[in-house]
């Protein structure tokens, strides 16, 4: 009875206190929804699915897409004008470099090009021995005919330098110190500089003079050369002193008519007849000074051989005619196929004429890389090639170069890589790998077992589980070849092969992993190298899998699970195949 009334009681009070009662029932729901699922916690034991630590290899990668072309596509053009004799390939003909495609008529070229042949010849032939004798001859009457001339000016010489004296120095003379007392100032001035001239050829030709008195025609021709820049000389300080004398007397003659007027005429008509004589004497001795360098020089020629800056430019004349006379050959600039043909025999051929279009052997894609991978990649470098259009099929290439300048669109730097394709056809669209980097025979782990704490890497190993790997896994200790990986739902585990590299296993443990810190090497996207801290065939945990967490594997380590939930404190493995 008391039960009842209580259940009624708290009836009744639920009914007039609805909204005390909602809370009170959410609360107890609440709290007893709490400590069931702290009594399930407790009973959970967290899942370890390990990866052994083996020797793998690393490979590093840069990947890239681009389209193939070809390096060189040329239009082959003539640099000469002519027919065209004949075209000695036809489409579709593979042909090297330097294989002559077509030919020009070239007879006019072959006949400038003898020419240039024949000149250089004759240039650098040695002398013979009658042009050595004429050579000679011709320099020994070269200094007979420069004596005869030093003989004719001072034969011609006397009688000038003695009207001169006449003129000046006598009493009746036309400047006598007696009749020029009565010329103006400036006649006076000029008449007294041309005396001094006058007096310093004079004493010239005193000396000149004596020289010639001592020589003659068979005498050395050193001698003969030193008298004839001697009787040059004097030549010419008459000429020059003879010069003033005729200004003078013209001066006197239209500035002061009354001076002198019975001899004004005479004395004009004399200075103009010896002035033309010492110039005819003068021109004389040029011409022997002449005659005597140049057949000096001929000789010395003949003797010597030709000028060297004289046989160059020969060379380079026939070197000219050489390179036009081949352009008449046309030939393939590089390895390749013919294209097209658009001339035809016995058509006209002019300079930037089309003869044939060439296509080149070696095949190329541009690929547009980023600059973190472009610094990756080095010429010679190996490529490996497959097709989007064309399932299975694979080539190979190689790295060229990557450009030193990079291209910004956008903020982003990239650069372009060249790589060199074989046996692909122009236009095909490619995706590359290029390996940047690979090490064979290194211990690696799952790239997903490093943790980072700091700056420091440590992979977490179980400490029943790494005592025992390979024993775990049932792999020989000694295996070398490759584990077909087997799925399995039993936690006996099922094997075929002899290495356990690429398997996982899943282990239900109470006990918490420890640390273990490891110095890292290379990695790629899969597997990173462990340079120290680790041990081959030491097992470590890939990923933890707690109460609510999926059992579908990761991208990274795509291992199943599976098994039963151990009791605290028991550890269950059941292998899982990695991918």
């Amino acid at each position: 009875m008391k039960k009842s009334s209580f259940i009624t009681q708290t009836k009744k009070w639920a009914i007039d206190h609805k909204i005390w009662s909602s809370i009170i029932v959410i609360i107890i729901l609440l709290g007893g929804y709490y400590i069931y699922k702290k009594a399930s916690a407790a009973n959970v034991v967290p899942q370890y699915v390990l990866s052994p630590a083996h020797l793998g290899t690393i490979t590093q990668t840069v990947t890239g897409s681009g389209q193939v072309s070809a390096e060189n596509q040329l239009d082959v053009t003539s640099e000469v004008s002519g027919k065209i004799q004949a075209i000695h390939v036809t489409v579709g003909q593979h042909v090297y470099r330097g294989d002559v495609l077509a030919t020009l008529d070239a007879h006019d070229a072959l006949i400038n090009l003898e020419n240039a042949r024949i000149a250089y010849q004759k240039l650098v032939a040695p002398a013979k021995t009658g042009d050595i004798t004429n050579a000679r001859n011709s320099v020994d009457k070269a200094y007979t005919d420069a004596f005869n001339a030093i003989a004719s000016t001072y034969l011609d010489l006397p009688t000038i330098m003695a009207g001169f004296k006449d003129m000046y120095y006598t009493r009746d003379g036309y400047f006598s110190d007696q009749k020029s007392s009565y010329l103006i100032s400036t006649a006076r001035t000029y008449r007294d500089a041309t005396g001094v001239s006058y007096d310093k050829a004079v004493a010239h030709y005193e000396s000149s003079l004596e020289l010639y008195k001592t020589l003659s025609r068979t005498s050395a021709t050193s001698s003969i050369e030193k008298l004839l820049d001697e009787t040059y000389t004097t030549a010419k300080l008459i000429s020059t002193a003879l010069q003033q004398l005729q200004n003078t007397v013209t001066y006197v003659m239209v500035n002061q008519p009354e001076y002198n007027s019975s001899l004004s005429s005479a004395a004009q008509t004399n200075v103009t007849t010896w002035s033309n004589q010492v110039i005819s004497d003068l021109t004389s001795i040029v011409s022997a000074q002449n005659a005597i360098a140049s057949n000096n020089n001929s000789l010395n020629v003949l003797l010597a051989g030709a000028d060297s800056l004289d046989i160059r430019s020969q060379q380079l004349s026939l070197l000219q005619a050489e390179e036009t006379y081949a352009k008449y050959t046309i030939r393939a600039p590089f390895d390749g196929i013919v294209g097209r043909i658009p001339v035809s025999v016995y058509g006209q051929a002019s300079v930037s004429t089309v003869i044939s279009t060439l296509i080149g052997d070696r095949k190329i894609a541009n690929i547009s890389l980023n600059e973190v991978d472009a610094a990756k990649v080095k010429p010679g470098q190996h490529v490996a090639i497959t097709f989007d259009a064309i399932d299975g099929l694979n080539a190979t290439g190689t790295v060229d170069h990557v450009d030193l300048v990079g291209t910004v669109s956008q903020g982003v730097v990239s650069y372009t890589v060249q790589v060199i394709i074989e046996l692909i056809k122009p236009g095909m669209s490619i995706n590359i790998s290029i390996v940047t980097n690979e090490k064979t025979g290194v211990l690696i782990v799952p790239s997903s077992a490093l943790k980072t704490q700091g700056t420091k890497k440590y992979v977490e190993v179980l400490a029943g589980a790494a005592s025992a790997s390979t024993t775990r896994l049932g792999i020989p200790s000694n295996a070398s070849s490759t584990y077909q990986r087997i799925r399995t739902s039993t936690t006996t585990p099922q094997y075929s092969g002899s290495t356990s590299q690429n398997r996982t296993m899943t282990i239900a443990s109470a006990t918490a992993p420890t640390k273990v810190f490891v110095t890292i090497g290379d990695a790629d996207d899969t597997n990173t190298e462990i340079t120290n801290g680790l041990e081959r065939g030491q097992l470590v945990v890939t990923r933890t899998i707690t109460a609510g967490t999926a059992t579908t594997a990761t991208p990274n380590i795509l291992s199943s699970l599976g098994g039963n939930r151990g009791s605290a404190g028991a550890n269950r493995a059941i292998v899982r195949p990695a991918n």
